[in-house]
C-alpha cells in the first residue's frame, strides 16, 4: 500500500494525515514557496469500482489463485432492491462498487486507487477517497505543471472507471505573499475554484495556514452543543452533565488539535472559556469563576 494512504490502515488516521500534509506545507512556507493545494473530490467512489478491473489489479498484487476466486465469489451475484412502505422494487444485479459495511470492503477499495498517486508528480495524500494533491512553487511557469498532472489524474479516473466531481473540487493558495502568483486549473474542461479557505478531513484550511477560521468554527459549535444540552438536560447528576459534556462537547475541540493547537492568547482564551462554562455547569456553579 502507498505510503500516503492514511485511510483503514493500521496505525494511522485522519490526524496522522493532516500532520503530515500541515508539516509539508509548512516547510515550503518558510521557503517562501506558494502552494497550490487542490482538493479532489471522487462521485460515489466506492460504487463504482469496476469488479473485474479490481480482479486485475489483485492479481499484479499477487493475490492468485484461490484467493482471488473466494473474492470474485465475494464480489459476484449480489442483487439490490429499494424498500418504501412495504413495497419492494424490482431486483437488480449489481455489478460494481465494494460492499459497504464489510471488512473487506475498505481493503479492496484501497488496493483499487493505490496506483493513483503514481500517475502524477505531484504530492498526493490520501484518506480512503479523500484526495489531497499539491505542488509548491516560485514563478508562474510552474504552475502549468500542476495542470499536466492533473491532466494525468484525468487519464486515470478514466482507465479505471472513477471519476471526480469538479464542482466539489477546490484550490487553495497557500502562501505569505501579499500579492499571490495568479493561477487557474481546469478539470474535465470545467474551471476549478479557487478558495480562501475549504474543509479536509474535518479541519478548516486557509490561504495563509491560519488556524483562526478553524477555531472560530469549532468554538462556535461546541458553544451552541454546550447550550443544547444545558437547555435538555434537567437532572443536577455531576456524573450525567459530566457524560454528556465528554461525549457532545469536548471532542469537538479536541479532533486533531495536534494539528492546530493555538499559541496565540486570544485564541486559547476562546477554547478555555468554553470549558470554563461546561465547568460551572457540571458540577451545578454557576457563580464559580474560571481562574
Amino acid at each position: 500500500m502507498v505510503d500516503n494512504q492514511h485511510g483503514f490502515r493500521d496505525q494511522r488516521s485522519c490526524e496522522t494525515q493532516l500532520v503530515m500534509l500541515v508539516d509539508d506545507l509548512l516547510r515550503n512556507l518558510e521557503n517562501r514557496k506558494q502552494i497550490e493545494l487542490i482538493l479532489l473530490d471522487f462521485s460515489k467512489a466506492f460504487d463504482k469500482v469496476n469488479h473485474s478491473k479490481l480482479l486485475y489489479k489483485l492479481n499484479l498484487y499477487g493475490v492468485k489463485g484461490k484467493n482471488v476466486d473466494w473474492i470474485k465469489g465475494f464480489l459476484s451475484n449480489r442483487y439490490q432492491q429499494v424498500v418504501i412502505y412495504g413495497e419492494k422494487s424490482t431486483s437488480i444485479p449489481v455489478t460494481s462498487g465494494v460492499p459497504q459495511g464489510s471488512v473487506l470492503g475498505p481493503i479492496l477499495f484501497l488496493v483499487y486507487i493505490n496506483d493513483l498517486p503514481g500517475h502524477t508528480k505531484c504530492t498526493t495524500r490520501l484518506f480512503a477517497d479523500d484526495t489531497a494533491v499539491y505542488l509548491s512553487f516560485q514563478n508562474i511557469s510552474d504552475h502549468r505543471t500542476l495542470q499536466d498532472e492533473l491532466n494525468s489524474l484525468e487519464w486515470w479516473e478514466q482507465t479505471w472507471d472513477m471519476a471526480f466531481n469538479p464542482d466539489k473540487c477546490q484550490v487553495i493558495q497557500i502562501t505569505h505573499a501579499r500579492e499571490p502568483i495568479p493561477t487557474s486549473y481546469t478539470l474535465h474542461g470545467q474551471l476549478l475554484e479557487i478558495v480562501d479557505q475549504a474543509k479536509y478531513l474535518g479541519v478548516d484550511f486557509s490561504s495563509k495556514l491560519s488556524w483562526g477560521p478553524h477555531i472560530n468554527h469549532i468554538t462556535n459549535k461546541a458553544n451552541r452543543t454546550l447550550g443544547y444540552i444545558r437547555h435538555n438536560i434537567k437532572t443536577k447528576n455531576q456524573k450525567i452533565r459530566e457524560a454528556a459534556y465528554k461525549t457532545l462537547v469536548r471532542p469537538q475541540l479536541e479532533y486533531a488539535s495536534s494539528v492546530w493547537s493555538p499559541h496565540h492568547k486570544d485564541k486559547i482564551h476562546k477554547i478555555e472559556t468554553i470549558q470554563c462554562r461546561a465547568a460551572r455547569w457540571t458540577i451545578n456553579n454557576n457563580d464559580r469563576q474560571c481562574q
